[in-house]
């Protein structure tokens, strides 16, 4: 029997699950906008190749260093920004969950969920401690918000196998541009910047969730109306 591609045909309760999954992983473009609007109110230099995603989170302003990193970034409104880490993470985490039923069951996607739930932990942490505020714990966030996705993503695309050219090629494409991006990271993130690299490490996370919400929402509304066909053949002939 052949396999139906992720997110496509299942059974009513697991497609509420798809629904409400896919939703949380296509609100996870708040991460792009949360930034946009943080970045628009800085009041200093602020740059996307030099600086960190977490500087705009920054609590005070003024002179600042973590270990080498050294900035001088003021964010008026780094509420915005540490929220809106709280936020795409507990939607990671949501989603992540909720779209278990939607990937082969198999022990790679309990991995690849699992991973990818801790991500979005990591993510609720960071943005509950900012930089300026708890170093430690935002190091740890960030430990796990950005390393653990790309694993996670390259786990379900094996998960998938040959069942659906799509995902596979989603995936394998984004999770290997995020594991690259993180070897850059820590053995040369001078070379391109540590904001660029930082940003070319976790951007694709986000980008998958975000198309892997929409394929799934799209695959699920388009197995409800073929049931509505079969059910109800003379009322489609007659429309």
């Amino acid at each position: 029997m052949t396999q139906p591609p992720p997110g496509a045909a299942l059974s009513t309760s697991a497609g509420r699950e798809i629904v409400l999954g896919s939703t949380c992983w296509v609100l996870t473009v708040l991460f792009f906008v949360g930034q946009a609007i943080a970045q628009a109110a800085v009041t200093t230099r602020y740059s996307l190749v030099a600086n960190n995603i977490s500087d705009l989170g920054r609590t005070t302003c003024g002179p600042f260093s973590l270990g080498t990193y050294h900035t001088g970034v003021c964010s008026p409104l780094h509420s915005v920004m540490n929220g809106t880490f709280v936020v795409v993470g507990l939607l990671l985490v949501v989603g992540a969950v909720a779209l278990r039923r939607a990937w082969p069951p198999r022990r790679l996607t309990s991995v690849g969920i699992v991973l990818l739930a801790l991500a979005g932990a990591g993510q609720v942490l960071a943005g509950l401690s900012p930089e300026d505020a708890n170093g430690g714990l935002h190091i740890l966030g960030a430990l796990f918000g950005i390393p653990l996705p790309p694993i996670a993503i390259l786990l379900l695309a094996a998960s998938v196998g040959p069942v659906d050219r799509v995902v596979v090629v989603l995936s394998v494409t984004l999770g290997v541009a995020g594991v690259v991006a993180l070897a850059l990271m820590i053995a040369a993130p001078w070379l391109l910047g540590m904001g660029a690299t930082e940003r070319l490490a976790a951007y694709p996370t986000y980008v998958w969730t975000i198309a892997i919400g929409s394929i799934f929402l799209a695959r699920r509304a388009s197995t409800i109306a073929a049931d509505q066909a079969v059910a109800d053949p003379a009322g489609r002939a007659k429309r």
